[in-house]
């Protein structure tokens, strides 16, 4: 796409969601996240970890793995308060199913909707949804702390926990800046770090950070499950830009239609007509 070429440099795509599992996952084997390497294959909120290793080389995934098979990835102590919510809670409980269709591997706690949409429909409620949650919650906490700040003019006595994103965007910025090549997992176009798969998809994998921004490392080549998955979310995206571009109702139904969270192209063709509606402030004119 025209689109890629123009953008591929304005940006550095990265997300808390890993780093926040790895905390957990820290806490689970008494380590620190700092003091533990990972490989992980994916696209963003669509990945498994397949290695969780110290700096003497012992692997963990093992033992981790053992534990969210039974737990999930919650734990005794508050990891960060963006995620501490009840609806995320349950996500992380919910991990132990996720675990249950490949269990080689340590999932994504974002696989719930593409592997059991049924199950959150059931348990959501759609006049209290999770952004509901979060203005409630996060978002009051922190528009509170900033008017008080605002209003003495000095944020001493002043308190709020920083979220994953605050923490993880300094290393980001540091390692570009002193080239100490972090290993972030990030988000980056293939190219072959995952060998089996599309060069143009943009795939969530291990990088080394310096000075020239995210270097990927290889990941090899992928199991034919996860393979598949990714494929059709991959698909789902190409086809929503295709859609915006050519303006195309169809392309967009079908967007919907191969969707894992979307149950029928019945279904597809109403959301769709529903999100038309609903956006046509916002949304081109689609033919």
């Amino acid at each position: 796409f025209k689109l890629l070429f123009y953008f591929r440099n304005l940006g550095l795509n990265i997300c808390d969601m890993p780093v926040g599992t790895l905390r957990r996952m820290s806490q689970i084997i008494g380590k620190q996240p700092k003091d533990l390497d990972v490989r992980y294959f994916g696209l963003n909120h669509f990945g498994w970890w397949t290695s969780i290793k110290d700096k003497e080389g012992h692997e963990y995934l093992p033992e981790i793995r053992d534990y969210v098979a039974k737990h999930g990835y919650l734990t005794q102590v508050e990891v960060d308060t963006q995620h501490m919510d009840q609806s995320w809670q349950e996500t992380h409980k919910k991990a132990k199913d996720l675990l249950a269709v490949d269990p080689r591997f340590l999932p994504n706690t974002y696989l719930k909707y593409y592997f059991y949409p049924d199950y959150v429909v059931e348990h959501s409620d759609i006049h209290y949804t999770r952004a509901n949650e979060v203005i409630d919650g996060r978002e009051k906490e922190v528009f509170s702390a900033a008017q008080r700040i605002v209003e003495k003019g000095t944020a001493e006595k002043e308190s709020f926990s920083a979220g994953s994103h605050a923490t993880f965007i300094v290393d980001l910025a540091r390692a570009i800046a002193y080239n100490t090549h972090e290993r972030m997992v990030m988000i980056v176009e293939n190219n072959g770090a995952i060998a089996n798969f599309d060069d143009d998809a943009m795939v969530e994998v291990p990088c080394i950070v310096g000075t020239d921004g995210p270097e990927p490392l290889c990941q090899g080549r992928i199991p034919e499950f996860e393979r598949a998955l990714m494929y059709q979310q991959v698909t789902v995206e190409k086809l929503v830009v295709q859609a915006y571009v050519e303006g195309s109702y169809q392309k967009l139904w079908q967007a919907l239609t191969l969707s894992k969270t979307v149950p029928s192209a019945k279904v597809a063709k109403a959301l769709l007509d529903d999100l038309i509606e609903a956006n046509k402030e916002y949304w081109p004119e689609l033919h």
